[in-house]
């Protein structure tokens, strides 16, 4: 897991580009963590949700805006699968008056712990934006 700093993505755009590079990434329905032993990438995407819901400043893991509008963006958490390791990518709401950039290094280091210590998986890059501020 790297330890890049945190980014503040100002334009919605810019942030979009970066989705669009990592898609266009190789996918594969499971991974193959041990001789015996296959691990969906559902089960990736729900450790990461859990993991960035248990840091105290999150309030929840999604995209801002009305339902149907996160509906159309896609998921809160995207998880890409490279020969090199995972790649995770997560957008949060954050509780009000929490310290953001402290927030982000929170999620990033338990996303990428939970994901390295549950499943045994090597995590190459966790991504996280925060999407908005809740209420």
């Amino acid at each position: 897991m790297t330890n890049e700093p945190i980014a503040i993505v100002e334009d919605e755009a810019a942030a979009d580009q970066a989705d669009e590079v990592v898609a266009s990434a190789p996918a594969a329905d499971a991974l193959d963590v041990a001789p015996d032993l296959s691990v969906g990438r559902g089960v990736i995407v729900e450790v990461a949700r859990l993991a960035a819901l248990e840091v105290p400043e999150v309030l929840r893991v999604a995209r801002r805006g009305p339902p149907w509008r996160a509906a159309l963006a896609g998921p809160p958490v995207i998880v890409r699968v490279r020969p090199e390791g995972v790649v995770v990518r997560v957008r949060i709401i954050a509780r009000p008056g929490a310290d953001l950039a402290v927030t982000g290094r929170r999620v990033r280091d338990a996303v990428g712990r939970a994901v390295e210590r549950l499943l045994g998986l090597h995590v190459q890059e966790v991504s996280v934006l925060i999407d908005g501020v809740g209420t």
